[in-house]
């Protein structure tokens, strides 16, 4: 009767440090030779309604699961990689070489300087918006200059990278339907599409 009422739970739950978790019954049995697999295995689990509770991190927890989902996982960088590791070892888990990744420091800082530069992009786009409408005679369009650009909102480069300049003039065409022709000495020639 006891293995009836195992079979007819597709799910099993976890309270793992208070984090509550719900987890299919298949992805424990593909990992039925673990200390985690035997945990709610038949000869363990007495009651497969209730949940197994588990005196860890629920936070790291979760990390575990999508590790045993997906055979690899990128921790962030709140999930120190030698606790993820340590918490491995307890539920019986191997690792292989490069299994698990770490959001670096440096790729943290990159994705700050791309929304920095997003951010920075769209400002100069309605700025630029905002020149051709009050400027723009007959729409025959304006002349900007990347230097005033940047001295008006307070920044001290001097010219846009090719990169800042595809997506100031992205933005200028997708948010404002103005088209925008760069040159050599730093303008744009801004006009209506």
């Amino acid at each position: 009767a006891h293995s009836s009422i195992m079979s007819a739970t597709n799910t099993i739950k976890f309270n793992v440090g208070g984090k509550h978790f719900e987890v299919s019954r298949d992805l424990m049995e593909m990992h039925s030779e673990t200390m985690l697999g035997k945990l709610v295995s038949e000869a363990w689990q007495q009651d497969p309604e209730e949940s197994v509770f588990i005196d860890r991190d629920g936070d790291i927890f979760a990390h575990i699961l999508n590790y045993l989902r997906y055979g690899s996982i990128e921790l962030p960088h709140t999930i120190p990689k030698s606790s993820f590791e340590r918490d491995l070892d307890f539920y019986g888990l191997g690792s292989k070489e490069g299994d698990i990744k770490e959001k670096s420091i440096l790729a943290i800082l990159d994705s700050l300087e791309d929304a920095k530069m997003k951010h920075d992009m769209i400002l100069f786009a309605i700025e630029v918006h905002h020149q051709y409408a009050f400027r723009s005679y007959k729409n025959f369009g304006i002349t900007v200059y990347e230097k005033d650009l940047r001295e008006k909102l307070g920044h001290s480069e001097t010219f846009f990278s090719c990169e800042e300049k595809k997506l100031f003039v992205n933005y200028l065409d997708v948010y404002f339907g103005l088209e925008a022709q760069c040159y050599i000495n730093g303008s744009f020639q801004v006009t209506r599409k």
